[in-house]
């Protein structure tokens, strides 16, 4: 079975239901009698919290050879130190509360990810635990609309894989009937090279395209990377870069056109 019909199949099983501010943890295997990991959790954990708020993101290690402990964040790359700290805080006061004595977990806020690991992941696309989140209204004239809205995405995930925080934000009016205008947001963790990046953002968007490029809104996040759409403004930026309203084959335009 190839790698999208098996990411088509797990797609199906996701639940979507209207577009919020998600939180979702994902618990891996518990250990007992193990003071020693639980040690190394806690530190790697700990010591992410205090320097992911400065570069929006950390990876953390700890080894003594016969127990290893992986660690990764990454805050949202429209806010600020202070709004990532209070994320990342939360975050890891939520895994420790949802997901005790577990040698493998993961935890999803809406502004940042936390995620640590007994097994070496840092650098490797993990879309496993793909999770989606859509609006529940259709938008008019869904095709013109998905054109758009798969345009946009094109856009932020170009410049998501080449920017150095990997991340990827933008704007673009819809015009039918009424002008509305269509948000989005592109991000991978920092752990990935630009084309590896690319890659993970492609595979969400082949999972979109079924099931939510003509809805209104939707949201789809694993921890390597993460798309999203809406046609209100859900971006925390004071600027929000606008990308023309052009024909859908278009290239995209260059950093200099865009305001």
């Amino acid at each position: 079975m190839d790698f999208f019909h098996q990411l088509f199949l797990l797609a199906l099983l996701l639940p979507l239901v209207a577009c919020i501010d998600p939180t979702y943890h994902h618990c891996g295997q518990n250990f007992t009698d193990n003071s020693i990991l639980q040690q190394y959790i806690n530190s790697v954990i700990t010591g992410m919290v205090d320097t992911t708020p400065e570069r929006g993101y950390a990876t953390s290690s700890i080894s003594d050879g016969c127990n290893t402990v992986y660690g990764l964040t990454r805050c949202r790359g429209d806010i600020g130190p202070k709004a990532c700290s209070d994320c990342i805080i939360a975050a890891s006061q939520d895994l420790q509360e949802f997901c005790p004595g577990t040698s493998a977990s993961r935890i999803w806020h809406d502004l940042c990810f936390l995620r640590y690991d007994t097994t070496l992941f840092l650098g490797t696309i993990d879309n496993s635990d793909l999770k989606g989140w859509r609006s529940e209204k259709e938008a008019e004239d869904p095709v013109k609309f998905s054109m758009a809205v798969l345009q946009l995405l094109n856009w932020l995930k170009t410049g998501a894989a080449a920017a150095k925080n990997e991340f990827g934000m933008g704007k673009r009016s819809f015009n039918y009937n009424a002008s509305i205008t269509i948000y989005g947001m592109a991000q991978c963790t920092r752990d990935l090279e630009g084309i590896t990046c690319m890659q993970c953002l492609e595979e969400l968007t082949s999972v979109m395209i079924k099931y939510c490029t003509t809805i209104e809104g939707c949201l789809y996040m694993s921890s390597s990377c993460l798309l999203r759409f809406e046609i209100y403004n859900f971006l925390l930026a004071s600027t929000i870069p606008t990308y023309p309203e052009v024909d859908v084959d278009a290239p995209a335009p260059s950093p200099s056109t865009i305001a």
